[in-house]
């Protein structure tokens, strides 16, 4: 059985960076950044490309919780910050949810996620902050945490949870379905591999070796309603079923960064690829809510 039907179509292009697509279903539409462009971008049938919002901090992941908001990770002020909207979707205000640990300014905050129970997961590389293993998206400073950790949100923004703090450079994160597994993408050229790990009441443990990406390093992450996992790639989108098999890869002509599943019964796959964003007609659809 394919996991696609169709080909992948542009739906944008010209922009400097794509990242971070989340899905708005209450306005049936999609939100992403433009990195080195400082914006969030939207898109919508009918209606095409337009800013959302201007002066972002350098945004790259977004997703969002259990409130409606959308979560927004920036490099600048290296913070994780919460973006309530408006009834009809427009920006309504701002709220730093993260930007220290233990004494120290964060790195540079990544890729977020929000579990069942409201939980909020994130990452932390330095890519927002050194010239290390890629392009600088932000601005150069310097790095005060001797380490790349996935955080868990707390009510404190200066003392975020540390859920994993032995990956290299975790990005992209995911949780299986059923949330007992927390994948986590180390982009890295030393391992350029995901990382599966046992999740549990806000604890990650047994960090296990999941999939190698064939090309470039992994990226964004997500599951569908088979428990398959979808991986951004340097060529394309990757798939791998639970048990770590691959079962398919979907090419795509520029470096893929991020996805998400949207659409009116979240079947469709939007990709966020460099400087465009495609999107295909996938045969499952979204493994979580």
């Amino acid at each position: 059985m394919s996991i696609v039907s169709g080909a992948v179509e542009r739906l944008a292009t010209g922009l400097s960076f794509t990242e971070g697509p989340v899905w708005i279903a209450e306005h049936n539409r999609l939100l992403f950044t433009d990195i080195p462009g400082n914006a969030i971008m939207q898109w919508a049938d009918g209606d095409g490309m337009s800013t959302w919002m201007e002066n972002t901090h350098f945004a790259i992941g977004l997703t969002r919780d259990r409130q409606g908001r959308v979560l927004s990770c920036e490099h600048s002020t290296r913070s994780l910050t919460a973006l309530s909207l408006d009834q009809n979707g427009a920006l309504a205000g701002r709220a730093v949810l993260a930007r220290g640990w233990d004494g120290r300014v964060l790195n540079s905050t990544n890729d977020v996620i929000c579990a069942s129970d409201g939980a909020v997961l994130f990452t932390d590389p330095p890519f927002g902050v050194r010239m290390l293993e890629g392009a600088l998206h932000g601005y150069q400073q310097a790095q005060e945490i001797d380490g790349a950790f996935v955080f868990a949100v707390t009510d404190d923004p200066d003392a975020p949870q540390p859920v994993a703090t032995k990956i290299y450079r975790p990005n992209g994160l995911c949780l299986s379905p059923d949330e007992a597994t927390l994948y986590v993408s180390d982009s890295s050229e030393t391992h350029h591999k995901v990382i599966a790990l046992d999740y549990a009441g806000g604890v990650a443990s047994n960090a296990q070796d999941f999939a190698v990406m064939p090309v470039g390093v992994p990226d964004g992450m997500r599951v569908d309603s088979e428990g398959r996992l979808w991986v951004a790639g340097g060529d394309g989108v990757y798939v791998w079923d639970a048990a770590g098999a691959q079962v398919g890869h979907i090419p795509v002509p520029e470096m893929v960064t991020n996805i998400e599943f949207g659409g009116q019964d979240r079947s469709q796959l939007f990709i966020t690829a460099t400087a465009s964003l495609y999107r295909v007609q996938t045969t499952t659809r979204c493994g979580r809510a």
